[in-house]
Parts: C-alpha cells; sequence; structure tokens
C-alpha cells in the first residue's frame, strides 16, 4: 500500500452508513464524552478504551459490535474530550467514572471489553461490581505487580513514558507516529487520520500538565495502591476472555498470562500479527472471537 493510498482513508469509514448518538454525559461528577449505537433492547457492551487514548480506539469495532449489542465508548477523564481535573489519574478515579458512567445511563447489565490500562479498569470494575457485570473481555493485560523488574526494563518503561510526555509538547505528526509505533507495529495501519486526531487531542489547552497526571496515576505509590491481586483474580466469578499478542514479547503478555492463570475458567485467546492494539491491527478476528464468546 502507497503513502498516498494509506492517507487517504479515514476514522469517518468506520462510521458514516452507522446510526449512532454522539455525546456529553455527568460520569460520578466527570463530564464524559461517549458514542452509542446498536440495538436499544439488546445486551449491554461498554468498551474502556487505553492510556492516552480515546473512545476512538475502537473504531473498527464499533460498527461490527453495535450489529447484535447495544454499544458504548466513552473518554476517560483526563484523555479525549472528557474533563480533565488537575489531579493525578489512579485507576480508583477511573472506575469510579466507569462506575458513574454506568449509573448515569441506567445500565443495569454490561458486558466489559477493554485494552490495555482499560482492562484493568475493568476488571477491578468486575471485582468490585459483580453483579453488574456479565462478561469480561481484557485485551492486552496490565495492572499487575511488577515482580523481578530488571534495571533494563525499569529504564525502557522510564524511556518510554518520557516519549509519551513529550509528544504533547508541541504535538506534531511526526511525534504522533512515533506515539502509534508503540501501538501499532506496521507503519500501513496508522493511517493519517488516526495521527490527526490524536495530534488535535493532544493540542488542547494544558495538555502538558494533564499527562503529567495521567502518568502520575500509574508512578509508585499510586501503582501498587491500585495493582490486581492475586486474590481479586481469583474471585471473578464473571465469564471472562483474555485476548493475548504472543508475537509482542512485552510486559502485557506476561500479566495476560498471569490473568489467565488466576481468573477461573478463563477462556484464553490467541491473536497474531498485532502487538499492543489487537483491536484494531487484527479487527475481524478480534471481532469474531469476542462477539462470539459474547454471545455463548
Amino acid at each position: 500500500m502507497s503513502n498516498a493510498e494509506r492517507d487517504l482513508r479515514s476514522i469517518w469509514a468506520f462510521l458514516d452508513r452507522l446510526a449512532f448518538t454522539h455525546g456529553y454525559v455527568d460520569a460520578a461528577g466527570t463530564k464524559t464524552r461517549y458514542v452509542n449505537a446498536g440495538p436499544k433492547d439488546a445486551p449491554v457492551v461498554v468498551m474502556v478504551h487505553g492510556m492516552g487514548g480515546t473512545w476512538e480506539n475502537f473504531i473498527a469495532n464499533f460498527a461490527e459490535f453495535s450489529k447484535s449489542f447495544n454499544t458504548y465508548a466513552f473518554d476517560l477523564k483526563g484523555h479525549g474530550y472528557s474533563d480533565k481535573p488537575d489531579e493525578p489519574y489512579a485507576v480508583s478515579g477511573y472506575v469510579e467514572q466507569l462506575e458513574g458512567f454506568v449509573k448515569a445511563l441506567g445500565l443495569t447489565k454490561i458486558h466489559l471489553f477493554g485494552l490495555s490500562i482499560g482492562g484493568w479498569i475493568s476488571t477491578k470494575f468486575t471485582v468490585r461490581n459483580p453483579g453488574l457485570v456479565e462478561k469480561l473481555i481484557v485485551m492486552s493485560a496490565w495492572g499487575r505487580l511488577r515482580l523481578n523488574e530488571t534495571e533494563e526494563e525499569r529504564q525502557n518503561g522510564m524511556q518510554f513514558l518520557a516519549q509519551r510526555a513529550k509528544s504533547v509538547e508541541n504535538p506534531s505528526l511526526e511525534k504522533m507516529d512515533k506515539v502509534f509505533s508503540q501501538l501499532i507495529a506496521d507503519p500501513e495501519q496508522r493511517m493519517l487520520d488516526l495521527l490527526t486526531l490524536r495530534m488535535r487531542v493532544y493540542s488542547q489547552p494544558n495538555m502538558v500538565r494533564t499527562m503529567e497526571n495521567v502518568f502520575a496515576g500509574i508512578m509508585p505509590p499510586l501503582w501498587e495502591e491500585n495493582v490486581l491481586t492475586d486474590e481479586e483474580l481469583k474471585s471473578i466469578s464473571r465469564p471472562t476472555m483474555i485476548i493475548a499478542c504472543p508475537d509482542s514479547e512485552d510486559e502485557f503478555l506476561v500479566m495476560a498470562h498471569q490473568y489467565r492463570s488466576l481468573i477461573p475458567d478463563v477462556e484464553w485467546c490467541e491473536v497474531f500479527g498485532a502487538s499492543h492494539w489487537p483491536q484494531w491491527e487484527t479487527a475481524d478476528q478480534v471481532n469474531a472471537a469476542s462477539i462470539e464468546f459474547l454471545k455463548g
């Protein structure tokens, strides 16, 4: 595929035939941007995006899910176009926002479909609210205690955070491409429209401070305070699917195996050809496996 062909692709192409609602709701005191599509009487799916992202993380999944489900996705606080209070964004705060979102929309039973930190949030929500959750899907699992971390691994993690922090200082398409290179391995899948959206989001006022707050939520001591413990994962009684990316040998794959070993009767799904964003890089495969699991 040429760069010209790659750059002609648009986010809108995923939505231009879809009837959907796009708006804002107060979720536990946070003005929260969200999108909704699908039959109102169908089972509900709520999608929770990854760190630094927006609900558009699920742009390749939304139309397919909404054929069978009343499907929602939203921007976490400090992300996208939701409110950005000046405070560290701990996972516990995101869980409270998700609880507020569910309550504000009057949802009584939901499936959760979470990516990276969104999977961490969704799992914590399930532990706290088992009666609200029907089924749970986690992709690029995160949120476990980092055991036996080497100095090299720690330095690599710090470099990753430093690079992400710089992306909001005078945002450019080049910087956005570097961000997405850590999410989407194949350059041809990093379409210009996706990068441009992220650049617009990162160009909002006070985004340097906002990104500091995003990263503060995953640094000590907040990481340790919010980790998913062995006991929490063992306590999950809801049917759970873990989607793992074996081609990417990183801490997310390590943690996916930890989820697998601790959650009772977990369904394990491996997708190849993906790094951190399987819902985008291998959308057809993820859509088919996830929808089959939720319907099953």
